[in-house]
């Protein structure tokens, strides 16, 4: 396995030990053919739902490359950002759809998606 795929697995596993750390009922599909690494099951009042999540392991602060368009997602798609450190903690942020097509870069041929230290503030 080349140290890209082992960063971006390595990064999925942690996640999803946090979501299940929080609570959360978190499902590791079979096949990552779609861009979704992660299901949570959620419940409420109005009965359950699942998210699609994709985790993205970033070791600097520029551009998140390879974020797939959470266009036609129906408001059930989340991108899960994991900041790897070497010298401090790690940092995770979460974008919702609307977020992430606010922080997509228009015409990007790799999905492209800018998220720098004045958006991770918000």
């Amino acid at each position: 396995m080349n140290s890209r795929l082992r960063a971006g697995k390595s990064s999925e596993l942690i996640v999803c030990g946090e979501l299940i750390r929080h609570g959360l009922d978190v499902y590791v599909p079979a096949v990552d053919d779609q861009a979704i690494d992660l299901v949570i099951r959620a419940e409420d009042e109005n009965g359950v739902r699942y998210y699609d999540l994709q985790v993205k392991s970033v070791k600097g602060y520029a551009r998140i490359i390879g974020v797939k368009s959470p266009i036609g997602q129906s408001g059930r798609y989340i991108l899960i950002i994991h900041y790897k450190h070497q010298t401090k903690n790690d940092e995770f942020f979460y974008l919702t759809d609307e977020q992430i097509i606010a922080h997509h870069i228009k015409n990007s041929e790799w999905g492209d998606l800018i998220f720098k230290k004045a958006e991770r503030k918000k």
